[in-house]
């Protein structure tokens, strides 16, 4: 066997040990496939084979960031980027596009944790001119799946600077690139595409709408959220569908009105009880936060309704 086949192998190995760390949230295969990448490495000679080293820079990058964010690995993040770094040493737009796109995408996608992570406004900006470098190969003409997809992460990243920032123009800006993604995705027929993008627009939509006492904007995000359950279902996906819950119990709790409060309690109750296990333990902490929460306002209005027929 030579040294190429002995290298495809090996990264075909790290991609499958990757794919299914993710689905699975199973961090020693996600370790697995940072290894099986770096063995890949060493098979691809930069000089001898630019191209295939490049690639494994790249796809060890995002295995790199997806290990580093679920063990919260600053310096894991930062080789993301610098291999990142190294692809794009090799990776150019004029001769090799695809590539160069995908591997700029994934630098923003290492910066956004970080960002996140630190709470680094400098980070989440950083990210945001990755994605939008990005376009300059996925655009909506040649690439429209991939151009929604730097929309959708546009729109989180801007959402992101908007909640820790107290920006609303960032918010506002968030929308407007949602819903580019949900034109184009709603044209590609792409149905868990547009449920990911309408969560995350309904939480956008949210969060402007408590900034700026805005009730129409709440029941857009109502309607957003509304829209992305139209798609999860408790029993195909669960976890997605209880999140999608969440996020909707949420928008109902910020309208704050009776009715909405009673839908958003019983939202939160059966939320709750598919996040179980270990795995879902922080996700289940937030829901049992915002239940609270939303019941002492409930009681609360029920009290001052009752207050006021006596």
């Amino acid at each position: 066997m030579t040294a190429g086949e002995t290298w495809r192998q090996t990264i075909a190995k790290a991609e499958i040990l990757l794919s299914e760390g993710e689905a699975n949230e199973d961090i020693s295969g996600i370790a697995d496939a940072v290894s099986a990448f770096n063995a890949a490495l060493k098979l691809a000679s930069r000089s001898e084979a630019p191209l295939d080293w490049a690639k494994t820079q790249s796809r060890l990058s995002a295995a790199l960031r997806a290990l580093g964010a679920r063990i919260d690995d600053p310096v894991m993040l930062h080789s993301a980027m610098t291999a990142c770094d190294h692809a794009l040493e090799i990776y150019r737009v004029d001769a090799t596009p695809e590539d160069w796109a995908r591997t700029v995408a994934l630098l923003g996608a290492a910066q956004v944790v970080l960002g996140e992570r630190d709470s680094d406004p400098a980070w989440l900006s950083a990210a945001l001119n990755s994605y939008r470098l990005a376009t300059r190969v996925y655009t909506r003409e040649a690439a429209p799946a991939d151009w929604a997809r730097m929309q959708r992460n546009c729109g989180a990243v801007l959402s992101l600077q908007g909640e820790r920032m107290g920006d609303t123009t960032s918010l506002r800006d968030s929308v407007d690139h949602y819903r580019a993604a949900l034109d184009a995705y709603s044209r590609q027929e792409s149905p868990i595409d547009v449920a990911i993008t309408q969560n995350n627009l309904g939480q956008a939509l949210r969060v402007l709408g408590e900034r700026d006492r805005d009730r129409g904007c709440l029941a857009e995000a109502v309607a957003a959220c509304r829209a992305a359950l139209a798609v999860y279902t408790r029993e195909a996906t669960p976890v997605e569908w209880a999140m999608a819950s969440t996020n909707l119990g949420n928008a109902l709790t910020a309208l704050d009105d009776l009715g909405s409060l009673e839908e958003a309690v019983a939202i939160y109750r059966e939320a709750i009880a598919v996040l179980a296990g270990p795995a879902r333990l922080q996700q289940r902490a937030i829901a049992r936060y915002n239940l609270k929460r939303a019941e002492t306002r409930l009681s609360e209005l029920r009290q001052s309704q009752s207050d006021h027929r006596q």
